[in-house]
């Protein structure tokens, strides 16, 4: 009868257990109930001592048990389901006017051209990001500029993050030359790039990046590329290919260098060629040399960027040299100065900016003419959320550029007027 008695104490003691759970009270409250109503029973007589330890040790132990089940199903669900995925969109919409805008050469942008004025969406992107392994991650982003009626594979990459020394990146993706090309468009300080930037440095190609993690002797960082060097979408038409190489340092918290080279040996494509050579006529003869895939193009970079949470200076020099197999090369050079800085308003400080800057393009150093350019620009950044320096930054923004443009030779009046919108989502 004893051992009914306990029995059916025990039954009670864990049907009780389990509507102590049921109503949300600790496991640490469950078992001290338990253990009491078990001294209970020994005080009682119902139980002998060695059966009061003997049930102290396995509701002891059926506890424990418990708690490390939960933990372990609590770290279960902090770790992701491989693969993950993120998606991304940006939307940059824009208005712009040019004072007279026929006989003007094309730096960089459609509304340089004769009608390319206007309403637009300057970019549209659709991003999707994650990982197919805890080290193995990748990013595939589309784009549709200037309202195109196709988007394209804007980038396909693979990046394995497993190594101590190095992060290795394969596929479409950006080359490492030059700083405002390689920086996104949303977190730009101007509305667009310097024509420098637009025109001398390689931009998305297909190959395999390094991008060192331990720092060399001097506290240097690293990237080197290799790639077919014939941009987005082809094939190495030859034996030559894209080398890039560039070095990082941070003397002090603020201030950011950075120095870089590239050559191109034997190519049919480069942003020269495409954007200032194809779309500016051929001033200099050169597209059908690069259409035999016999254009060597070597050039090098400096810049610095420099920032203490409300002001921001970026410059940055290019000059690249551009030599066919056959006749004369070209020597190009150019580059910018930016100046921005936050202004109270609202009784904040991070909500709007002034931006100035100043920058100049030579595509010939051997003749003045009309392409030679000097610009200014005056703008003004608003960010309707977040702000430049946080976390989140540069979510939403609301731009205002007005931009002088002078030409060496032939002058015409090509200054123009931008208002941009710009939102993440």
């Amino acid at each position: 009868m004893r051992w009914l008695i306990v029995l059916l104490t025990t039954l009670g003691l864990a049907l009780s257990a389990s509507g102590v759970r049921a109503a949300d009270r600790a496991g640490a409250a469950d078992q001290d109930s338990l253990a009491a109503l078990v001294d209970l029973l020994a005080e009682k007589g119902v139980i002998t001592a060695a059966e009061r330890e003997s049930l102290i040790n396995r509701i002891t132990e059926a506890e424990a048990k418990k708690k490390a089940e939960a933990e372990a199903a609590r770290e279960a669900a902090k770790k992701p389901k491989y693969p993950t995925m993120k998606t991304k969109v940006r939307l940059e919409t824009r208005f712009s006017t040019v004072q007279e805008d026929a006989d003007q050469p094309f730096f960089g942008n459609r509304d340089d051209r004769t009608g390319g004025d206007g309403f637009a969406v300057r970019r549209a992107r659709l991003y999707f990001t994650g990982k197919i392994r805890p080290n193995l991650g990748y990013k595939i982003q589309y784009k549709s500029d200037w309202g195109a009626k196709n988007a394209d594979l804007h980038v396909a990459q693979l990046e394995y993050r497993g190594w101590k020394f190095a992060d290795l990146i394969v596929g479409q993706q950006q080359t490492t030359f030059g700083y405002e090309i390689a920086t996104s468009d949303a977190y730009l300080l101007c509305i667009d790039r310097a024509a420098v930037s637009d025109f001398l440095p390689p931009d998305k190609d297909i190959g395999v990046m390094l991008k060192g993690k331990r720092p060399l002797p001097g506290g240097l960082r690293y990237d080197l590329y290799l790639g077919n060097g014939s941009g987005k979408y082809a094939g190495n038409p030859n034996d030559g290919y894209l080398w890039v190489a560039r070095l990082k340092a941070q003397p002090t918290d603020q201030l950011h260098l950075a120095a870089a080279a590239f050559s191109n040996a034997d190519t049919d494509f480069s942003p020269y060629q495409s954007r200032f050579l194809k779309k500016n006529g051929d001033p200099y003869g050169l597209l059908p040399a690069y259409k035999a895939a016999s254009v060597d193009e070597h050039a090098w970079e400096a810049d610095a960027q420099w920032s203490n949470g409300r002001s921001t200076l970026w410059a940055e020099y290019i000059r690249s040299r551009i030599e066919p197999d056959a006749g004369a090369g070209v020597t190009a050079d150019g580059y910018y100065v930016y100046l921005c800085h936050s202004l109270p308003y609202a009784g904040r400080t991070d909500k709007l900016e002034t931006v100035l800057g100043y920058q100049k393009f030579d595509p010939n150093t051997a003749v003045t003419d009309k392409y030679d350019l000097t610009a200014y620009v005056l703008g003004l950044n608003y960010h309707l959320t977040h702000s430049r320096y946080g976390k989140n930054r540069c979510q939403e923004m609301l731009r205002f550029n007005y931009v002088w443009n002078r030409e060496a030779v032939g002058a015409v009046k090509n200054n123009k007027f931008i208002v941009q919108y710009q939102t993440w989502f």
